[in-house]
């Protein structure tokens, strides 16, 4: 089969289409035809080993897919040949098949499309676990999503309205924000400008936001987390801004702040019934009012390295869809 393979860490630039053989499912694995996958920036990291998670090398990269069931491994109870599902495994995803646990893929629910579908179980499922485990998002809350053009902040707009709560988006750039709007924020901040933290107060009327979820980190979450009203929710799910801030713990005395990390792949690995749960709260809002994709851009199976630094650039407004199979 054809896959995207990476033999050294580094820039994707380094990574090469290759044939390699197929893999057989072991006894609690799946094998799915991959119709499309989604790039993540965690994709990014990994590849240039410093994700949290560094596989041995070579590797295929990919960490969620859409595709069909075609084989199953002897103590597989779950599943049957012909099963539409998505899915986040370890790695493996940028190529026509993988092998997967059982537990790490999940039925895509009636009449959702492939571009919904490859970027629901991280994307969308990071978003959800954030707001709605982690955070406990309520209607009539305000919230605050930086790097909302990317794709767990724009997820998380579409949740957090369909909840009933106001969300405030915090773009890096200006052409964002008709997207973000579109997708249901309320307001719109440009957090690449050094004043964005008056614009907060002035939308809050001084009070600042119940919850912050920060996809950006850095200054932008120093700034973020300075508006956050009193009793609020941080919940920190990444760094796409490069830099981990660290957070005082004499702040969040005083505004009696809790934060929560929010890392959706672990959980699937740790607790898959209740990212099953998770997921499952989702496809309950999909049936309400169905989610919408928002694919910035389609590349073939040869192009993830053009998709890896599209995203790096932090130019895509919205998902990265790696298109696999016809």
């Amino acid at each position: 089969m054809k896959a995207m393979v990476c033999t050294a860490f580094g820039a994707p630039q380094a990574l090469r289409l290759a044939d390699i053989e197929m893999p057989a499912p072991a006894a609690d694995e799946v094998l799915v035809r991959i119709s499309a996958s989604s790039v993540n920036f965690a994709d990014l990291l990994m590849v240039a080993g410093q994700y949290q998670v560094k596989p041995p090398l070579p590797f295929v990269p990919g960490l969620e897919f859409v595709g069909e069931v075609t084989a199953i491994g002897a103590a597989v109870t779950r599943w049957r040949i012909g099963d539409r599902v998505m899915g986040a495994p370890a790695w493996g995803a940028f190529a026509e098949a993988v092998a997967v646990g059982q537990d790490r893929i999940f039925a895509v629910p009636d009449g959702m499309s492939d571009a919904v579908a490859a970027g629901f179980t991280i994307a969308y499922g990071t978003a959800a676990y954030a707001l709605l485990v982690r955070g406990s998002l309520q209607a009539g809350d305000t919230l605050l999503v930086t790097g909302a053009g990317g794709g767990v902040g724009m997820a998380a707009i579409a949740i957090a309205r369909r909840i009933g709560a106001r969300v405030i988006a915090a773009i890096g750039s200006p052409a964002k924000a008709q997207a973000v709007r579109e997708q249901g924020a309320d307001e719109v901040v440009d957090s690449s400008q050094s004043d964005w933290g008056a614009a907060l107060k002035r939308l809050t009327g001084g009070t600042g936001v119940d919850m912050l979820l920060d996809n950006v980190g850095g200054e932008v979450f120093n700034q973020a987390l300075r508006g956050t009203a009193r009793m609020g929710r941080v919940l920190v799910v990444g760094f796409a801004g490069g830099s981990m801030p660290r957070i005082p713990s004499e702040y969040l005395l005083v505004k009696n702040l809790t934060v929560h990390g929010v890392g959706f792949g672990g959980a699937i690995a740790s607790s898959p019934e209740m990212a099953r749960d998770t997921l499952e709260r989702l496809a309950s809002l999909h049936r309400q009012r169905p989610f919408e994709a928002h694919v910035a851009t389609t590349f073939a199976l040869a192009e993830v390295p053009q998709a890896l630094a599209l995203l790096g650039s932090r130019q895509a407004i919205g998902k990265l869809l790696i298109r696999v199979a016809a």
